[in-house]
């Protein structure tokens, strides 16, 4: 099992559906994947995955021993599952408790990916803190850019030192300007893959499937498969 927070220190750079895309390609191929929401009171994964109905527990509910941990996982397709946040912030919610939460889904699955909210504070410390590596998303803009080497920086203060990137909302067109090894250089971290901006992955924030054919979802293939350590090189011509 590998623990992967997915973070920045800027909202708006596609983390969630990110976690969404990553977590529904490892699914398909056959691996067993825990996506575990870390945006307490805000909450968002839920809704992407169209499972709100049917979410009653948290992971704050294990924590607090509201109930046994698998009622709180809820599937929400063949292989891929979800485990919200909790609504409200307790101080029983430390590193050491949600670590040790953690640990009762070792034997469950193959990755666990921690959707860390925006900015560095109680979501994102907790993710940081108990993660095996972290995977920092930028947009190819320079607010975002300088807040995934914040994010970076932080990461690396609490102790992991796997940090990979990940470009999202990429068009050649457009970032014209844009140096994806500036990028690189900037965040500290090595490249993970390359997400284009794409109407397929904007459709899928309001429930909409993926086609698995499209450039969104080829791109989260490629990346999925560079998790899972295959040696998949890095295109940009048809972003």
């Amino acid at each position: 099992m590998k623990i992967i927070a997915v973070a920045s220190a800027k909202g708006g750079v596609g983390k969630s559906t990110f976690c969404c895309g990553v977590g529904k390609m490892l699914s398909v191929h056959g691996k067993r994947v825990l996506l575990v929401d870390m945006d307490i009171g805000v909450r968002s994964l839920d809704i992407l995955l169209g499972v709100s109905e049917k979410t009653v527990y948290n992971w704050g509910d294990i924590i607090k021993g509201n109930c046994e941990y698998r009622k709180a996982v809820t599937e929400t397709s063949k292989e891929l599952f979800l485990l919200p946040a909790p609504i409200d912030f307790s101080t029983e919610y430390t590193p050491e408790s949600f670590k040790n939460m953690l640990k009762t889904f070792e034997k469950d699955f193959d990755y666990i990916f921690l959707d860390a909210p925006a900015g560095l504070e109680s979501g994102f410390k907790l993710a940081t803190k108990v993660a095996d590596s972290c995977i920092i998303l930028s947009t190819p803009d320079a607010i975002s850019i300088r807040a995934a080497s914040y994010a970076s920086e932080n990461v690396r203060k609490s102790g992991v030192s796997n940090v990979r990137l990940v470009v999202n909302r990429y068009n050649k067109k457009i970032h014209k300007s844009i140096n994806v090894d500036e990028i690189i250089d900037s965040v500290g971290a090595r490249l993970l893959g390359i997400v284009p901006d794409s109407v397929e992955i904007y459709g899928s924030v309001n429930g909409q499937r993926i086609p698995y054919d499209s450039k969104g979802s080829q791109a989260f293939l490629r990346i999925s498969k560079r998790i899972c350590g295959e040696n998949i090189p890095f295109r940009t011509k048809n972003m």
